[in-house]
């Protein structure tokens, strides 16, 4: 993941406020209890003693690696550190990922393609946890073992965040989002959840997150995304970052992208290294139309060494019963100028290559020599090698009572 550059990442003007001031206005249907043990932190947060180490979004993440706070750090999809800055925003009205026009980019085709179907898969992240890092900033009643956020207007929607602890002794909670439209007196409706085992460290540990786009738009006609997120995940005590993620008729927006089934697995080693392999529908500029192809990509990104993609696609302009196979290698400037990239048509088994297009011997650092060729079938549990660990993802959507 280069750096992420999203709109609204400043802190928003508060939209659930505290009991002192008009209730019937920010938190409308909701309520204050006298008997919860919250207290509000000097981020503003109200932070609740029991369950604090297990909200969602941590406001007060400090990334090494990007030098940055921020609060998605859990469930981001990582790929690369640009130290050029080269950055994605998010267009308004909607989320679609785009490259910034400032600087444009100057990264290899492989690396830019495996950057945008990153970010595709945060502004489900982002349109599940927005919701939650502004109802945290309220006071939340207490009901026995849960603690309740809201409901609360935020944007087009009216939202409630509830966080129940499951097990004390092994620090498990399970939380959900409801959500219904705006001064809406409709039953909330489920919109994302998960599960957690808090390790060591709060906010860190291992569970499950998912996220309904479909439901969540629904409710709030702001949001572009549809389709279904639900992710496993893992913080290691070395503290790697592993997520394995699957993707149900997901599309960022279907203005832009058509909807998606696929497989995206994650693994960050720390800030020295990021293997990741992704799931896109995109065109390939080495193909004749704009048809886009159905395209997988492995790449490993090494801090100081640079990155190396190897893709799979099919479909698209590439007739059927062949593959086309694409490796870029680039050092850590990853200027595309210093590149070097292969392209070959294959059999749909792999046999029977040829070059095809401009093609060179892949040039790669300490560390990026290996080839690993992605199973072309997005769909496919094809993690990356040497994977410490996976995390199994949700079947169907967290409820919020640890199912």
């Amino acid at each position: 993941m280069g750096r992420h550059q999203l709109s609204g990442m400043t802190r928003h003007a508060r939209a659930v406020t505290g009991c002192a001031v008009s209730i019937a206005t920010a938190l409308a249907g909701g309520s204050c209890s006298t008997a919860t043990t919250c207290a509000v932190d000097s981020h503003g947060n109200s932070a609740c003693a029991t369950y604090t180490s297990a909200y969602p979004y941590d406001a007060v993440y400090y990334d090494p690696l990007y030098a940055t706070t921020w609060g998605y750090y859990p469930f981001y999809v990582d790929t690369y550190y640009d130290p050029s800055g080269y950055i994605y925003t998010y267009a308004l009205p909607a989320p679609v990922p785009v490259a910034d026009p400032v600087t444009g980019s100057n990264v290899p085709e492989l690396l830019d393609k495996a950057h945008r179907a990153a970010n595709a898969v945060d502004v489900a992240v982002r349109a599940a946890l927005d919701p939650v890092r502004q109802l945290v900033e309220g006071p939340p009643a207490q009901n026995g073992d849960s603690v309740v956020y809201g409901p609360g207007n935020i944007g087009n929607g009216s939202y409630q965040f509830t966080l129940r602890q499951l097990s004390a002794s092994d620090k498990r909670f399970a939380w959900k989002l409801e959500a219904r439209p705006a001064n809406s007196t409709a039953s909330l409706a489920l919109v994302a959840g998960g599960t957690i085992q808090v390790g060591s460290v709060p906010r860190r540990g291992r569970g499950v997150f998912g996220v309904d786009c479909t439901a969540l738009g629904m409710a709030d006609s702001a949001v572009s995304c549809r389709g279904q997120v639900l992710m496993g995940f893992a913080h290691t005590a070395d503290g790697d970052k592993i997520l394995n993620a699957g993707l149900k008729g997901y599309t960022p927006d279907t203005s832009v992208a058509t909807p998606l089934d696929g497989k995206i697995f994650d693994w960050r080693h720390g800030d020295t290294a990021n293997h990741v392999r992704l799931a896109a529908k995109t065109n390939l500029s080495v193909t004749r139309t704009a048809e886009p192809e159905t395209v997988a990509i492995k790449m490993t990104w090494i801090k100081d060494v640079g990155v190396r993609a190897d893709a799979a696609a099919t479909g698209g302009d590439i007739p059927q019963g062949k593959i086309l196979k694409m490796t870029t290698c680039v050092p850590a400037t990853l200027d595309k100028s210093q590149a070097t990239t292969s392209i070959e048509s294959c059999n749909s088994d792999g046999s029977a290559c040829t070059l095809a297009g401009e093609s060179m011997t892949p040039s790669c650092g300490n560390g990026l020599q290996t080839a690993e060729e992605p199973n072309p079938d997005i769909t496919a549990s094809d993690p990356p090698a040497g994977m410490p660990e996976m995390p199994a993802q949700p079947a169907a959507m967290p409820d919020g009572n640890g199912n």
